[in-house]
């Protein structure tokens, strides 16, 4: 297999990626790093296919490309530009905009956001395991300015449930953050088991709904908010992915909203191995399944 490209330098990517064959030897070391087998009858031996980077099954003939059957597939740009596009989107601490994509990779606006949105399909993958040990728990509005919405009222905003583990000395361990559809304390308990670990000591303010979930045999501990300063790594956070929101993106609609969420827990959980971020997305890219556009938007609905 051939070694892998690691860290963020632009320079050195752009020497080790310098044409679409780079790209596409690449990725045919990935893919058939473990050997061959025909995805029609499952026949191990393959012969060369139409180009360098196919293969071809020895039994049944099957032509199979290297981009066949992976996120690559389809996509409306050159392979390329699809590299710089990745290399850029995952390897700025920030992340770039689709607008800022398109214009340093010479794309149309709509295909850099849309190529955009499988690279989030890829990071929600990685975004998915549970917190533990000392696990703190709070809910944050997302949106516009309402008026005469206060506290925990919806209004026109998005309500997001933020887990953050407390690791101690005030040191942030991994998150978890996901969109939810009210305060209620069935609402709030479906996402806290789903983004922590049973058994972890979860803590959290005393608003109504956790201290019913502790009533009814949660192990929760609850304790005045004081402004944000029972729980000052998770409001940390929750500042921080505002931030990054609003200076990176702008603004997201409500219907994209947990694809955000899930490209900002990606880069934070990441954020100590970032020398590995660009494979690392590109083995996802390699092993996932294909995902039309159409499909892309319905799953974040």
């Amino acid at each position: 297999m051939e070694d892998l490209f690691k860290g963020i330098n632009a320079i050195e990517f752009g020497r080790k990626f310098r044409n679409q064959d780079d790209c596409y030897h690449y990725l045919y070391s990935i893919k058939w790093k473990n050997g061959y087998q025909c995805k029609l009858c499952g026949c191990a031996e393959a012969i060369k296919g139409k180009t360098s980077f196919h293969r071809r099954c020895k039994d049944c003939r099957y032509d199979e490309s290297v981009t066949c059957n992976t996120l690559f597939h389809g996509i409306r740009m050159s392979i390329l530009k699809a590299f710089h596009l990745l290399f850029r989107t995952i390897t700025k601490k920030s992340g770039m905009s689709s607008v800022e994509l398109s214009t340093e990779v010479g794309v149309q606006q709509k295909t850099a956001w849309r190529f955009k949105l499988k690279v989030k399909n890829a990071m929600v993958q990685e975004s998915q395991k549970k917190l533990q040990g000392d696990v703190q728990v709070d809910e944050t509005l997302v949106g516009g300015y309402s008026q005469g919405n206060v506290g925990r009222s919806l209004g026109e905003k998005s309500a997001v449930l933020v887990a953050v583990e407390d690791i101690g000395d005030g040191k942030t361990g991994n998150i978890r953050m996901e969109t939810i559809e009210s305060f209620k304390a069935d609402i709030l308990k479906v996402g806290i088991d789903n983004t922590v670990e049973e058994g972890s000591k979860i803590k959290t303010d005393n608003h109504k709904s956790y201290n019913k979930l502790k009533t009814e045999g949660m192990d929760i501990e609850t304790g005045n908010s004081d402004l944000g300063n029972l729980l000052p790594q998770l409001h940390k956070q929750i500042m921080c992915f505002k931030n990054w929101l609003r200076g990176t993106h702008f603004s997201c609609s409500e219907k994209y909203l947990q694809t955000y969420i899930d490209e900002y827990v990606f880069r934070f959980n990441r954020r100590n191995s970032r020398n590995t971020i660009f494979n690392s997305i590109i083995f996802k890219f390699m092993n996932a399944v294909p995902r039309t556009y159409h499909n892309l938007i319905t799953k974040c609905a």
